[in-house]
This record gives C-alpha cells, sequence and structure tokens, in this order.
C-alpha cells in the first residue's frame, strides 16, 4: 500500500511517534488517578472596601480572641488556655442572636495559631469568624499585664 514498486525494503527511516504518544497519555493518566489533589477550601467574604471604626461605635458585647505573639490568647482582653476560651465563648454565643467572632492576632504569629483560634471560635458556635486588626502592632494587652499568660 505504501510501498513502491522495485524499490528494496530497507530499513524504515521514519520515526515512528505512536507508541511514544500512547505511553506519555498513559502516564499522565496514572499520574492524574494517582496523585489525587485535595484542596480544602475556607469560605471566605472580602470586604469591598475597609472602614476604620471608632472606638465608642465597637458594641459592648462584640466578641474579640486575641492571639498573642507568645502563643496565649485571650477573650475580650482576658488570658485563658484555649479550653477555657472554648468554654467561655459557648456560653457567651448561646443565646445571642448575632454570632460573630473577631480574632486579632499578632503579625509575627503562626498561621496554625490563628487556624486553631478560628476554630475554636467555630466549635463554641460562631456563625462566623473575621479577622480583625486593632493596631499594627498586634492584639490590644490583656487588663491585667502582670498575670502570666497561660500555656496555649
Amino acid at each position: 500500500m505504501g510501498a513502491k514498486p522495485g524499490t528494496s525494503s530497507g530499513p524504515q527511516s521514519e520515526i515512528n511517534v505512536t507508541p511514544l504518544i500512547d505511553i506519555v497519555l498513559v502516564m499522565l493518566i496514572i499520574f492524574m488517578v494517582a496523585v489525587p489533589i485535595k484542596i480544602e477550601e475556607i469560605a471566605l467574604n472580602l470586604p469591598k472596601d475597609t472602614q476604620i471604626v471608632q472606638e465608642e461605635d465597637v458594641p459592648e458585647d462584640q466578641m474579640v480572641i486575641a492571639v498573642y505573639q507568645n502563643g496565649s490568647m485571650a477573650l475580650n482582653k482576658r488570658l485563658m488556655a484555649l479550653p477555657e476560651l472554648v468554654k467561655e465563648l459557648d456560653l457567651r454565643l448561646r443565646f445571642k442572636k448575632s454570632r460573630v467572632v473577631f480574632v486579632d492576632a499578632h503579625p509575627d504569629i503562626d498561621y496554625t495559631t490563628v487556624v486553631t483560634a478560628m476554630d475554636a471560635a467555630r466549635d463554641a458556635g460562631a456563625e462566623r469568624v473575621a479577622l480583625a486588626r486593632m493596631k499594627p502592632e498586634g492584639p490590644i494587652q490583656p487588663e491585667d499585664p502582670e498575670a502570666s499568660p497561660p500555656t496555649p
């Protein structure tokens, strides 16, 4: 069919790329199946513009979890360990209509510690957990600076 009469049947000088393409496609399918990509999504609502809220406009019953540079946490400027924080949040959120908790973390703290604080707020019953930055140098210091911070 593709042979010409009178020519010798010597070695074929053209490269057959069909087996190469087959192997590459099979390897691609194997890698797509063997390496599942699991993307864990967090629902995120970004503000269209940021506003500076004056201190007198902040509601009294607003809850803010502060995560300090040493890893300690405070709820509304009161230092407490993580289990106590979850328990206190649960008690306070139980009868509230708006279950919003803000997390204010020091800029140098690990991301995992911030996520732990956010998960604690969710476990306590917060419907929305928001990140806040009260001061550029980190969260507001607790009311009793002489108290030793609990270990996280």
